[in-house]
Parts: C-alpha cells; sequence; structure tokens
C-alpha cells in the first residue's frame, strides 16, 4: 500500500490564517499539554507564539479537559456541552473504580466536599497545594490525586495551566462553578450531544467508518451506530460515512510531535501510512511518534536533541532532497523560536528505529 496525501486545508496545515480556536474546533483532539500543544498549533498557525495559547485558557475560551478517550484535549468552550455530555459517562465510571479502590480511610464523596470547600471562593490549587491543605492520613495521600482527576472528570473542577516553560505546566484546579458558572454541561441529553459530536467528526475527518469514530471518541461501538444513524451522517461507501475532506496542494514541509491529532484520529492506523511503515510510526500500544511530512505524505521521523543547544534531530524512510533537508532546517527554526532560542541546529539521521521491536517510550524520542 502506497502512502496518502494528508487533507492539508481540512487540517489546516495549509497554515493558512485561522486562530487556535478554529483548529482546536476542527480537530477537537489538540492535546494540551506542552510541548505537543504548542508543536501542534505551530505547525498550523503560522507565525505562532506560546503565549498565545496561555492567553486563550486565562481568558476562559477554551479549557484543558480530560474527554474523548480519556485523554487531556483542547476544547473551545462553546462547545462544552456538546463534548461532556456525550463522552463524560464513560470516563466517570472509568476512572471511578480507581478513585475507590485507592481510598483507604474516608470515602470519595468525604474528600470531594472537603475539596469543594477548599476551594470555594475561586482559589485555584495544584494537586500537592490541596494535600497540603487538607492534609489526609498516609493511606489517602496518594489517593487524594485521583480524587481531583475524577471531580475534573465529572465537571466539578477545572484544570488550569500554569506554564513554567515552552515544554512544561504546572495543572491547578478550581471549582467548575466559580470558572465557568454560566457553561451548562448537565442539562444537556447525552445522546443528543453524541448526534451532534458524529456530526463534527465526520464533518472533520470524513469519510471514516462508525469503527473509526467509536475509537476516536471513546464510545461503545453500539453508541457510535446510534448517533451516526440518528444523526443523519451521509454513507459514502461501503462502510464508510461523512464527506470526503477537502484535498487540496500539500506543498512543503511539517514537523509534526508525538500524538498528533492527525494520527489519532482514524482506528485504522493504515490510511495515512502504508503497512510497511506502521511499526515506524506507531509503538505497540498505539503511541504515534513525531513525523515528518513532505508534501502531505509521511516520509520520516524528528525528534528533539540536547536543550542547551536545541538539536532538531530527522531521518527519512527513503531519503530527503537538498530542498526538502532546507525546509526541514526551517521547519526547526519555528521549533527554535517556542522554545526562546535563537536558532536550531539539524542534525542529519537514517536509518528510523522500529518502535514496536525498541525499548518502551522510544516513540517520545525516536532519534535521541
Amino acid at each position: 500500500m502506497s502512502a496518502v496525501a494528508v487533507p492539508w486545508a481540512s487540517t489546516h496545515l495549509d497554515r493558512s490564517r485561522s486562530s487556535i480556536l478554529e483548529v482546536a474546533r476542527d480537530s477537537l483532539g489538540l492535546y494540551v499539554a506542552p510541548p505537543v500543544s504548542h508543536l501542534e498549533l505551530a505547525a498550523r498557525l503560522p507565525g505562532y507564539r506560546t503565549d498565545e495559547l496561555e492567553r486563550l485558557l486565562l481568558d476562559r475560551k477554551a479549557i484543558g479537559l480530560r474527554t474523548l478517550r480519556g485523554s487531556a484535549f483542547l476544547i473551545p468552550v462553546d462547545l462544552l456541552s456538546i463534548v461532556v455530555p456525550a463522552t463524560r459517562a464513560k470516563n466517570v465510571r472509568a476512572f471511578g473504580g480507581y478513585v475507590r479502590k485507592a481510598l483507604v480511610t474516608d470515602t470519595y464523596e468525604t474528600w470531594a466536599d472537603r475539596i469543594d470547600e477548599l476551594l470555594a471562593g475561586g482559589e485555584a490549587l495544584t494537586k500537592a497545594e490541596i494535600k497540603e491543605r487538607l492534609d489526609p492520613s498516609d493511606g489517602d495521600l496518594r489517593a487524594l490525586n485521583f480524587v481531583v482527576s475524577q471531580m475534573a472528570t465529572e465537571s466539578r473542577l477545572v484544570g488550569l495551566r500554569r506554564f513554567s516553560s515552552w515544554r512544561s505546566a504546572q495543572i491547578a484546579y478550581t471549582r467548575w462553578s466559580d470558572w465557568l458558572p454560566e457553561v451548562d454541561v448537565e442539562t444537556p441529553d447525552p445522546g443528543d450531544a453524541r448526534r451532534e459530536l458524529a456530526r463534527m467528526y465526520f464533518r472533520s475527518f470524513g469519510p471514516a467508518t462508525i469503527g473509526d469514530f467509536a475509537w476516536w471518541s471513546g464510545l461503545t461501538k453500539t453508541q457510535a451506530r446510534r448517533a451516526v444513524e440518528e444523526g443523519a451522517i451521509p454513507a459514502s461507501g461501503e462502510a464508510m460515512f461523512g464527506l470526503e475532506s477537502e484535498v487540496s496542494s500539500s506543498a512543503g514541509v511539517r514537523l509534526l510531535p508525538i500524538w498528533d491529532t492527525l494520527f489519532v484520529t482514524w482506528r485504522d492506523r493504515s490510511r495515512l501510512i502504508p503497512d510497511a511503515l506502521l511499526p515506524f510510526v506507531y509503538d505497540s500500544s498505539g503511541n504515534a511518534t513525531s513525523v515528518v511530512l513532505v508534501d502531505g505524505v509521511v516520509a520520516g521521523v524528528w525528534s528533539l536533541g540536547r536543550d542547551d543547544d536545541l538539536e532538531i534531530l530527522a531521518a527519512p524512510f527513503d531519503s530527503f532532497t537538498p530542498g526538502q533537508w532546507e525546509e526541514i532546517e526551517a521547519e526547526g527554526q519555528i521549533v527554535a523560536r517556542l522554545a526562546g532560542k535563537d536558532s536550531a541546529r539539524l542534525v542529519r539521521r537514517s536509518d528510523p528505529p522500529d518502535l514496536v521491536a525498541g525499548k518502551r517510550n522510544l516513540f517520545m524520542r525516536p532519534l535521541s
């Protein structure tokens, strides 16, 4: 199977004039944690700066939310009334079991009430600060991490990100009712929300299968099928739904980070990547590594090297032309600006590693 070009415009990789909110709304799959969030946005928005995302979050126009498959994504506030009711129930059940097993002394409800009272008045505290204030017994000390996460999953808390560098951020938690008092995620019907979520998914990522939508959203196959049928998603071939995404001229190089939304959108991983290359892009757990796109086609991998003298390491699956190496170097300078560096040094490598056969977490820095 040969490589298939990425739909350039519909994934915002053409870098047409857009905004963080537009990119987040169309993909609903941008990881909010740095540096992945910054690298995803820099690949899609011309001149993107890291302080733009921080300002957007502080202005309460978007939040980082554990949703879809249970991971933390950047969700525009105006979509919360769709995304939360559609996906929350499964995540609440999944994480709730861990919480209750971890607690030794008091119950989840008791600790949740104490945390709610502690944060009354709009205070925002990290998990460490919450534990310091509440001083739990040794038995419940570690479990309090799970309690806070579960409260966020239940939309009782909002995680606010305090960026300490372009690579890292602390999360401070405040009450949902204080941070987003006018955002109602309790009243909307989950079935209605799933239908709208299906329309959004197939509008951005169609044609795709019901299995693709179920995997991406975290819904059960039954829920996904019902949402597609009741949402009147148009069929576009055998077992496929949604209209063909726009495939404009895909020209240029992009450096996409690990877990880029493009590679966690479809369950069928061979959609954009030839079968022979899959072990070089995904590890055995399904984690996607950082890839080099050339004219919309996955052509190699890259990774960040040393921090002190910022390095961009890149390796082709086949070969890069001299002009493509120049474009990779230019993209590396975009990464350098994100990192607050004057420049980045390009290191040319060969023989990308087999991530399935390699050591654990090799996907995070495949060339380091």
